[in-house]
């Protein structure tokens, strides 16, 4: 299978060479680790296009997760170790999904609000609370809107679905503050954990999710829009979970 990764011949991590290793196959995508630093990808890559084509067929219909309230206090627990105090501070979920993000920030007194670039997730979560607390926008959209920037933002499970990581990663930066904070927290397509048959892991969907970064993958990639790893956790499960600081 040839694709757009073939034809660039660079890892979109960390901009090596690329030199597939092969990972299997899942929904007809070839699954190619970078031998330079150990990042997952699609092979083919999939293209805004496809995945715009992709959900419109689909139609997704969204419900609440099971364990909603673990959730949102996983979520507040997080914010606190980034910012104990968090009064007025202000806070945006890129990938609000369900909601439960801006939950957590409200209760702990931030300035909540979340954005999705997918409008079944955003209907969802403004028939759930407040409508104006969430918006169906592009993270690249809502930057060229220059926004006040913020004290956190949360980014989970946002880089596996991008199609253009560069784009994507310059806004980001561009919305958090000079010293404010991202918490990430991305599947690891690197980590010493991961299932023998990557290919069987559930979170592995292509082209629902088609990235898996490495860690140093990922560092090379948030140095190149002034984003710095500032503590980095250990993870028994193969995801990689850090706060990521905007260099002043």
């Amino acid at each position: 299978m040839t694709g757009q990764q073939d034809e660039e011949k660079k890892c979109r991590l960390c901009l090596q060479p690329f030199v597939p290793y092969p990972l299997g196959t899942k929904n007809d995508y070839d699954l190619e680790a970078c031998k330079a630093c150990g990042s997952v990808m699609a092979n083919p890559y999939p293209t805004q296009e496809l995945l715009d084509n992709f959900y419109g067929e689909i139609q997704p219909q969204v419900t609440h997760l099971p364990n909603r309230d673990s959730e949102v206090l996983r979520i507040k627990k997080t914010l606190l170790q980034m910012l104990p105090v968090t009064t007025n501070k202000r806070f945006l979920d890129v990938a609000a999904r369900q909601g439960y993000g801006v939950k957590a920030a409200h209760i702990l007194g931030m300035k909540a609000f979340g954005i999705d670039s997918h409008s079944f997730y955003t209907e969802f979560a403004q028939s759930k609370y407040p409508p104006d607390m969430f918006q169906n926008i592009s993270v690249q959209d809502y930057a060229a809107t220059d926004p006040e920037k913020y004290d956190i933002v949360l980014a989970e499970l946002c880089f596996n679905e991008q199609p253009d990581l560069e784009a994507y990663t310059a806004s980001l930066a561009s919305l958090v503050k000079p010293g404010g904070l991202i918490y990430i927290n991305e599947v690891d397509g690197n980590h010493w954990n991961l299932p023998r048959n990557f290919d069987n892991f559930p979170y592995i969907d292509p082209p629902i999710s088609f990235l898996f970064p490495s860690k140093s993958g990922m560092e090379a990639l948030l140095g190149r829009y002034n984003l710095r790893i500032q503590k980095m956790f250990f993870t028994w499960k193969p995801f990689m979970r850090m706060f990521v600081e905007r260099i002043p």
